[in-house]
């Protein structure tokens, strides 16, 4: 085995055995919805920002950052057209547009690549990472919301966004960056004190969010004959296309380093925010099932989809 693949298979595997843990805990009732749903809390509340914050802190910046931001904007925009097209063509559920747009990237992508390419490949993530969520709190939750006929104003909207724990931890990693006092935060026993804290808590996120995807996939053959032709068109799009914008746009007009090719990659082969269903009134218990069916399928097979991509690209 060569060495290439054996760092390799050391940073899958792991990937996999997490996932199996966590289907096997459930099996043996150590996690339940209530335990798993306060993992979650405090994944979005408090890992998850601390390892934005750190991020964001440590990017640098470069003037073809914006047309990678617009980009996957645009992605997002394009995609969520093509599911009103495809909800028309097979007659499917209302949320269909919104189950074919959007990652999971704050449960699933940072704990994917991380686990692979490590914390410091993290700022290209980053920043494909701002232009996805600018498209989730302005355009898909808005729409989200008038579907589920739960309209809201642009100022609660804002105010949702700016009182995010993690927008505020991105924000406050953009600001501090911008104003050229990153090093000065890290500086000093106080400072490495805070980064040293801000790791240990960013650490949780890789085995945490993996146990969870391992606890949550629950799938009966029903519900994957429901869910796979959603799965199969949403994934026959969004692969060619994260390979051909790599390629050609990223690395060849953009001049980006490979790794902003591996960001992308991991982006849009992540499953649709599992934040759908919370949006979805009790009495729409079908679309609910829709929607769980969807991602509880569309998690397992974007991590095989994945894995095999970091293989194949060792």
């Amino acid at each position: 085995m060569g060495p290439d693949l054996a760092r390799v298979l050391a940073g899958v595997l792991p990937v996999l055995m997490l996932i199996a843990l966590g289907m096997v805990l459930r099996r043996f009732k150590v996690l339940d919805d209530s335990t798993v749903a306060g993992l979650k809390r405090l994944i979005v509340s408090v890992a998850l920002p601390a390892l934005l914050f750190t991020t964001f802190l440590n990017t640098k910046f470069a003037p073809e950052h914006g047309w990678v931001i617009a980009i996957v904007f645009g992605v997002c925009l394009g995609l969520l057209g093509l599911g009103y097209v495809f909800a028309k063509l097979t007659g499917g559920s209302t949320y269909a547009p919104f189950l074919f747009t959007g990652f999971e990237l704050g449960m699933v992508g940072f704990a994917l690549f991380t686990a692979v390419y490590g914390t410091g490949q993290l700022p290209a993530l980053g920043v494909l990472a701002l232009g996805h969520e600018v498209f989730i709190w302005f355009v898909f939750v808005s729409l989200l919301r008038a579907v589920a006929h739960t309209q809201q104003s642009w100022t609660r909207t804002l105010r949702e966004l700016i009182t995010s724990p993690v927008i505020i931890a991105i924000l406050l990693g953009l600001a501090l960056n911008a104003a050229g006092l990153s090093e000065l935060v890290s500086s000093g026993p106080l400072g490495a004190a805070v980064q040293e804290t801000l790791k240990y808590l960013a650490a949780v996120i890789v085995p945490l969010v993996l146990l969870i995807v391992g606890y949550g996939t629950k799938l009966s053959w029903p519900g994957v004959r429901a869910a796979l032709p959603l799965v199969a068109t949403r994934l026959a799009i969004v692969v060619p296309l994260s390979l051909a914008l790599g390629v050609w746009v990223f690395s060849g007009l953009l001049g980006l380093p490979v790794i902003y090719q591996h960001a992308l990659f991991t982006l849009m082969v992540l499953p649709p925010p599992y934040i759908v269903p919370l949006f979805m009134p009790a009495e729409r218990a079908k679309d609910q099932t829709y929607a769980n069916n969807v991602l509880s399928l569309y998690s397992l097979v974007s991590v095989v989809i994945f894995l095999t991509y970091v293989v194949l690209t060792a």
